[in-house]
């Protein structure tokens, strides 16, 4: 990746290459997205977290702010295959990228379609013996119409108890990726938000009992403790177009055994027979994902076995 600010000069004719620099910084744009200050890097990795200039130092990014009216963004290079990364105009980024044919502006069709997920109709509907079950907390509903999501104020609580017991554990911890910090206020909270993957708090949890079993952990039980803990807690629930469904369960079996049978518990106020997400869309109670792993949908009475 050239990191730089330069602007290439425009040239007549498009060249081979030119549509493929510009999916690429969509690509790259994407990426950036979702990345944080806390995000886990590789040093020497170069990247835009925020709209700030971001290098890796250490396996944690150092922050530098662009102008006032400039921001943070992956651009095509003109001449040559690659991109660069600069602080630019959005409109002159998204003129950039246009001009190498790329649709979708800075981040593209796959950036459009999972917006578009939120503001498509739901067509999905919930079988019935679904709608006959009151939803949980039917008065989150009643009385508050707009609700846009569901979201849970202990987060910080959970992510602290895991980084506390790990830390006085006497493991090992790599300053790079260390166990106590990724597994709990980045890959840990992560997991349980909304737009998580369905697996992910289930991968999460898997690691901290890999970690808890590792030679020199002084305080293996309380830690297996905490990831049983963590991995039955609810995720956030948002609404989609006036629908805040239950979310989808993983359907693969955990690594440890002592997480064989665990699920992600459903917040009071999200719908019974609708599952999804912003990024999967919403399906009906009955869907893959609606049921626990090793479970089967019973529609007609809206229960899994």
């Amino acid at each position: 990746m050239d990191y730089n600010g330069q602007h290439q000069p425009r040239g007549g004719g498009a060249a081979p290459f030119t549509l493929q620099n510009g999916q690429d910084a969509q690509a790259l744009n994407r990426k950036f997205q979702s990345l944080t200050a806390s995000s886990s890097c590789t040093s020497g990795e170069q990247a835009c977290v925020q709209g700030q200039l971001a290098q890796c130092v250490n396996g944690k990014f150092v922050l530098a702010p662009c102008a006032s009216t400039l921001q943070c963004v992956a651009l095509p290079l003109v001449n040559k295959p690659g991109t660069s990364i600069t602080c630019d105009t959005q409109q002159d980024a998204e003129s950039r990228i246009a001009n190498t044919g790329a649709t979708g502006g800075l981040v593209g069709k796959r950036g459009i379609e999972a917006r578009s997920r939120v503001d498509r109709p739901i067509s999905a509907t919930a079988p019935p013996a679904c709608e006959a079950k009151q939803k949980r907390s039917q008065s989150t509903h009643t009385t508050n119409p707009l609700l846009k999501r569901i979201a849970q104020t202990d987060l910080g609580q959970v992510a602290q108890s895991w980084q506390n017991l790990c830390e006085a554990s006497g493991g090992p911890r790599d300053p790079n990726n260390d166990p106590c910090v990724v597994l709990a206020g980045i890959n840990g909270i992560n997991a349980l938000l909304a737009n998580a993957d369905a697996c992910a708090q289930q991968d999460n949890a898997d690691a901290m009992v890999d970690f808890a079993k590792l030679p020199g952990v002084n305080n293996e039980q309380a830690l297996i403790d905490n990831a049983v803990a963590y991995r039955k807690h609810p995720r956030n629930a948002l609404n989609i177009n006036g629908v805040v469904p239950s979310t989808l369960f993983c359907e693969n079996a955990p690594r440890n055994p002592e997480l064989n049978g665990l699920v992600n518990g459903q917040l009071d106020g999200v719908d019974p027979g609708l599952f999804g997400s912003p990024s999967t869309g919403v399906v009906a109670f009955g869907a893959p994902g609606t049921c626990p792993f090793g479970q089967t949908a019973d529609v007609a009475t809206c229960t899994c076995h």
